[in-house]
């Protein structure tokens, strides 16, 4: 029994079906990519096209997004993701791609960058470099920094029943020098002000007083008079060629995608490690307690550089991948075409690449549900240690195989299930504990008992109270 993951009865113990080795020689490669601690920070493309805002998302709380808004981006995020089957065999997607401290993630990438936009709006029909600036800076910035001239934007007006309509069109740009040159002066001023505190060198907004949402929950004190953001890319784009000789082929490829016609059970892959969790938090949306922020430092400075490291090589190393069911509505990133994770631990001593199975095997079992999804059967869990010294000794890749793959279809089937059968019925009596480690900071353990009776009398009060008062809930 997989004690510290809970198995339920008549599932299998997947750890039989899972080998790992030592990825010494990307190990050494991430290891000499590792940048020193405390280094700038990266930027991000959409953090250069609304510093302003990009700040405020960094340095303060999340703010509530509207829920039209919400709707609207979980329509276009579903969107994005059933379009892998549609690009998938044309190029790579989501490609990450880094350079001189600033990254990006390209939608598509075949010959040139394409940027895939999707509107409830009608399609543009102008010039979109006047109509719809920021995109064609974007696609811009994705040119620069691969060093490509052509780009391609694409449109997709989502209506109720998914995709309506589609335009796509062709830009060049010229003196991509300027245009990195540019980008790199925006990043040092959101680099500056993150390190000041104070944000008044950035620009405004071109959305300002349009629906912001840190605006309207009171977290920034912009006033309309910010300085105006200066030119771009936008201004080094040639006339846009549109293409309907591809629009319509996309149209009906996209057509073809079938459309999920209930909510997914599976949201996220961590559901299906930690199921009981999962249904308190869809059951009592709002926690009973705050969980605990995870502590500022080293932890966060040693993900993200070791995040960098996995994505500052080649063009094309690291992409989404696309999955082959509608569940779970999450994407798969791939490192070298197989499923990876990215994780830190505080452990001095390197730890042998077959012991993770035991001490974390929630790293394997969730590598192996990501190898599922994706029609894969390898998987790379890249470690950084924070106490060990520098470079290549801070960083273990561990090499994972999964034969047979169809132990973990059957542990996603049954848990899925259960989960299922748990939310319909509103009780959580037969999903199984999650870890000790997670007790700590858990939410729901006021209201869960991991399974004791007292737990499962704490909730069916909490339920019946909810029903009772539903305002005060």
């Amino acid at each position: 029994m997989v004690e510290s993951l809970g198995v339920l009865p008549g599932e299998p113990d997947w750890r039989e079906a899972v080998g790992a080795a030592e990825g010494e020689e990307l190990a050494r490669v991430l290891g000499a990519r590792l940048r020193p601690s405390g280094s700038p920070r990266s930027v991000s493309v959409t953090d250069l096209l609304a510093p302003r805002r990009a700040y405020w998302r960094a340095v303060g709380p999340p703010v509530p997004v509207p829920f039209e808004r919400e709707q609207r981006l979980e329509g276009g995020r579903r969107l994005h993701r059933a379009l892998g089957l549609v690009f998938s065999p044309r190029g790579a997607l989501e490609v990450r791609v880094r350079r001189e401290g600033l990254h990006g993630r390209v939608d598509v990438l075949e010959d040139r960058p394409i940027e895939v936009k999707t509107t409830g709006s009608p399609l543009p029909s102008d010039d979109l470099r006047r109509s719809r600036p920021d995109h064609v800076d974007q696609l811009g910035m994705y040119c620069a920094l691969l060093d490509r001239p052509l780009g391609r934007l694409i449109y997709v007006r989502l209506g109720p029943e998914g995709a309506e309509a589609v335009a796509a069109y062709d830009l060049e740009f010229d003196a991509l020098e300027a245009v990195r040159s540019e980008m790199a002066r925006r990043a040092d001023s959101f680099r500056r002000a993150l390190s000041s505190g104070q944000p008044t060198e950035l620009p405004r907004c071109a959305w300002f007083g349009r629906g912001c949402e840190y605006r309207a929950a009171g977290a920034c004190d912009c006033v309309g008079t910010e300085p105006e953001p200066g030119p771009l890319a936008a201004d080094r784009a040639g006339v846009p060629a549109s293409r309907p000789d591809l629009a319509a082929p996309l149209a009906a490829a996209i057509a073809s995608v079938p459309s999920p016609t209930v909510p997914p059970v599976i949201q996220r892959f961590r559901d299906l490690l930690y199921p009981r969790r999962e249904f308190f938090r869809r059951m009592l949306p709002e926690a009973p307690a705050a969980a605990a922020p995870s502590p500022p430092g080293e932890v966060s400075d040693l993900y993200r550089r070791l995040t960098d490291a996995v994505e500052a090589g080649a063009v094309g190393e690291v992409c989404r991948l696309p999955t082959r069911s509608e569940e779970p509505d999450e994407e798969v990133g791939g490192l070298f075409g197989a499923p990876y994770l990215v994780r830190t631990s505080r452990l001095r001593r390197r730890v042998p690449a077959s012991d993770w199975l035991t001490r974390s095997p929630q790293y394997a079992l969730e590598l192996g549900l990501r190898c599922v999804a994706t029609g894969t059967h390898t998987a790379r869990l890249v470690l950084g240690y924070e106490q060990a010294g520098a470079g290549a000794e801070r960083v273990q890749v561990v090499e994972m195989t999964f034969d047979p793959s169809s132990v973990f279809s059957r542990v996603w089937r049954g848990r899925a299930e259960t989960l299922a059968r748990a939310l319909e019925a509103e009780d959580p009596g037969r999903l199984p504990p999650c870890p000790r480690w997670m007790y700590g900071t858990c939410d729901y353990r006021s209201v869960c008992g991991c399974g004791a009776l007292e737990g499962r009398v704490q909730w069916k009060r909490t339920v019946d109270a909810v029903r009772v008062n539903p305002s005060d809930s």
